[in-house]
């Protein structure tokens, strides 16, 4: 995710996502955008379909966002949504924010990492970085 000054969020908001844990997320992606000097970044949330809250500026990050969704989990949408999207950079990665419970078979054609809480397994064999959060 490094050597951009931008990336995507696919953010879980799933019934299975808890407020605490959606705040940890945020908190996650303002930290990193921060050390990174990324000022913005391009937010989808998803629970069983996408919600496009566009780019973000990463100072309002944990105030100004409305967080949408809450049933079931299906994260594919908000990955294709981001890959194809006119306004974000092709060469832009995308971090993939979630508490495990996902399809087995995502399908992403950029860059991207997962971010899960400790102790958390996908549920399939990740052939990128995962990395994980308290």
């Amino acid at each position: 995710i490094k050597h951009t000054k931008t990336f995507g969020v696919v953010m879980d908001t799933s019934a299975s996502m808890d407020k605490k844990l959606l705040a940890k997320c945020l908190g996650a992606i303002a930290s990193y955008s921060a050390a990174q000097e990324v000022k913005m970044v391009r937010i989808v949330y998803c629970d069983a379909q996408p919600y496009d809250e566009g780019y973000v500026d990463i100072d309002t990050l944990s105030s100004r966002v409305k967080i949408r969704g809450g049933g079931g989990t299906v994260l594919q949408p908000a990955i294709d949504l981001l890959e194809r999207a006119k306004d974000f950079p092709e060469n832009a990665p995308i971090l993939i924010l979630t508490d495990g419970f996902l399809e087995s078979n995502l399908k992403e054609e950029r860059d991207h990492a997962f971010l899960v809480p400790r102790q958390v397994f996908l549920p399939f064999i990740p052939k990128v970085p995962v990395f994980e959060f308290k």
